[in-house]
């Protein structure tokens, strides 16, 4: 059985799927658009995706808003692409990166997953906390760009919190966080290119923080860190690694909102091509 809701506003929304205690989402929820369609569904395992395919090998794509995404979200595209396989959506809008490995270790142990793809998501991430804190941000930026020192903004811990898990749990991907900002207009003024409207044609910065290039450079600092830690504990331990970063990486791009609303979310009408992409780097996996 089934509990059916019907989609409201972002905060009264969440706390009809997120369980506080917990830190997951609640099981068995069908989220039902004002025109009658369903907007998205939790299955017996508290994921995004359909019921349980014991006929099908079990995947699970992990992270936060990014993969947990709009609808039913881009994870579940890569079902028709992979016969024989169900791919469940394992994101939690704004989940902390530890709490992301934790609801990953605690299904692996009760549930058998056959692949676990896990993008650790952005969090956590404020950069307004480390602008107050440190007033020589430039300067560690600048090292964290040129590869010259670590900035650990958001990172501290990160590095040994992955290796504990991808030891845990030798059967995952790891997956680096796309961006859509990039080197070439990191220092420029983008505020032009902020747009109202819809996911399809809008495009915002960060959540509700106020747009600065000095936060535009922090959070692309943020992210460039974390995905280098990826990229390491990836080779240390041996395990798959698709690098989403430099896949749709924007630098060449002749508009780097291409595929993204803002600067961490994949646009709903690039879903296919995201779906598309990680598969052809996970495939030889399916098997």
């Amino acid at each position: 059985m089934k509990t059916i809701q019907l989609i409201t506003d972002n905060e009264a929304f969440k706390a009809l799927y997120f369980d506080r205690e917990r830190q997951a989402l609640r099981p068995n929820l069908v989220f039902v658009h004002h025109e009658g369609w369903v907007f998205f569904e939790t299955n017996e395992l508290g994921l995004k995706g359909d019921a349980l395919d014991p006929s099908r090998k079990l995947a699970v794509v992990w992270g936060d808003s990014v993969v947990f995404s709009v609808g039913r979200g881009w994870p579940c595209l890569l079902d028709p692409l992979a016969p024989g396989w169900q791919f469940l959506n394992g994101g939690l809008d704004g989940d902390l990166y530890t709490n992301v490995l934790t609801r990953a270790r605690e299904l692996n142990r009760r549930q058998r997953v056959a692949l676990n793809v896990l993008m650790p998501g952005w969090h956590p991430m404020d950069p307004r906390t480390q602008l107050k804190r440190d007033r020589r941000l430039g300067a560690r930026l600048h090292r964290a760009l040129t590869g010259a020192r670590p900035v650990q903004v958001g990172n501290r811990g990160f590095r040994e919190d992955l290796t504990a898990f991808v030891r845990e749990v030798p059967n995952t991907v790891l997956v680096t966080m796309p961006t859509a900002l990039n080197p070439r207009i990191l220092d420029q003024d983008l505020s032009p290119y902020l747009v109202e409207g819809n996911d399809e044609v809008r495009f915002g910065f960060l959540g509700i923080l106020h747009y600065s290039i000095t936060l535009q450079r922090a959070s692309y600092a943020h992210i460039v860190e974390r995905n280098a830690i990826i990229r390491d504990v990836a080779a240390e331990a041996g395990v798959p690694l698709v690098d989403l970063f430099k896949v749709f990486d924007t630098t060449e791009k002749a508009d780097f909102r291409d595929v993204f609303y803002d600067i961490l979310h994949f646009r709903p009408n690039a879903y296919p091509v995201v779906a598309q992409r990680l598969y052809g780097e996970i495939k030889h996996l399916l098997v």
